[in-house]
Parts: C-alpha cells; structure tokens; sequence
C-alpha cells in the first residue's frame, strides 16, 4: 500500500450540497505520476463504476456495499408493489447492519429528491469508514473518488434538463404505448 500523505493532505473537502472543485476526470489525471500504477488502474476500475473488478480492499468492500444498498432499496420498493425482489437482488459479501438502516431511513423520506440525497450520504459515510483503514494511503484516496463523482452527480443535477428528460421520456413512453395500441394519453 503506497503512502500518498502528500496527495491526502492536498485534496480539498468535499460536500454533496455544493459542487467539487474539479471534475473526477482532472483527478484522475492529477494523480498519475503520483500513485503506483497499480493503484491507478484500481482508480480507473473504481471512476468506470467497476468496482467489483478491483483487487483492494477497498474496491471489494465498496462493490459490496454498493450492492446492499440496491438490494435493500430493491426490497423495500418490491415490497411497496407486492412483487418478489428475489430477481432483482445482487449478491455481496459482507454486510452492513448501519447501511440497512440508513438506506431504510431514505427510503422512507416522501420526497423522491430527499430518499436520494439520503441513500447518497449512506454511500458517502461508508466510504469514510473505508477511508479509516489508512487515512493518507490508497483507501483514503479511493474515498476520495468515489466522494467526488457523488458531489459531481449532485452538481450535474439540474431542474431544467431534468423536466426535459421527464418530458422526453414521457413522449417515448407514450409513442410505445401508441404503436402496441393504446389509448391516447392526451
């Protein structure tokens, strides 16, 4: 495990209420020359959403989490519907019993806005804790990233192109509908 203390000590405070100083893309790039090439390709799995590809730790732990937190979002919303979850679940390692209750937590919030927000600061805290194991080594630098394309998702929100999307998706729901048969929804 490479000590980064330099690199740690450099990095800014992140928060999900206001956006990163940076994209996850300049982190990347500031940090080659500066981790070991090992560490840098398990960044690059961990910035691709491939977690569960990594060798660390930390990637497996994340991974793990990750997909506790699906699986008890996918129950509780199965169990909303009346539906089996059974399909829908993920196997992990590992679990959580904290995690359960903070995504449990979210989940019961009414506005959609606030559930997410709720499940995005289980995912942060987590990460803190994976943080811990070495506070100026590989996993504090991982947390790092993943801290920071949460902030970056919660930056790149915007009510405009969300209602834009909303309609988009509406129109292609309704043109499907319209082409199996269905009533106009005008």
């Amino acid at each position: 495990m490479g000590d980064y203390t330099y690199l740690v000590a450099s990095l800014p405070a992140l928060s999900l209420e206001a956006p990163p100083p940076f994209s996850p893309d300049e982190f990347r790039f500031a940090c080659q020359g500066v981790l070991s090439d090992e560490d840098l390709a398990e960044l690059d799995l961990l910035l691709a959403g491939r977690a569960a590809e990594g060798r660390t730790a930390f990637s497996q732990a994340w991974a793990a989490a990750d997909a506790q937190i699906r699986n008890t979002a996918a129950r509780a919303r199965a169990a909303k519907l009346g539906v089996e979850a059974k399909g829908y679940l993920h196997s992990h390692s590992g679990y959580a019993v904290w995690l359960d209750k903070d995504v449990s937590d979210a989940l019961a919030k009414a506005n959609p806005l606030a559930r997410e927000a709720g499940l995005d600061a289980a995912r942060w805290k987590f990460v803190e804790e994976l943080a811990q194991a070495d506070p100026f080594g590989r996993p504090a630098v991982l947390a790092f990233a993943v801290k920071l394309m949460l902030a970056a998702r919660w930056a790149a929100l915007d009510e405009a192109a969300g209602r834009e999307r909303l309609e988009d998706l509406v129109s292609r729901l309704e043109e499907k509908a319209a082409s199996k048969g269905a009533a106009d929804f005008t």
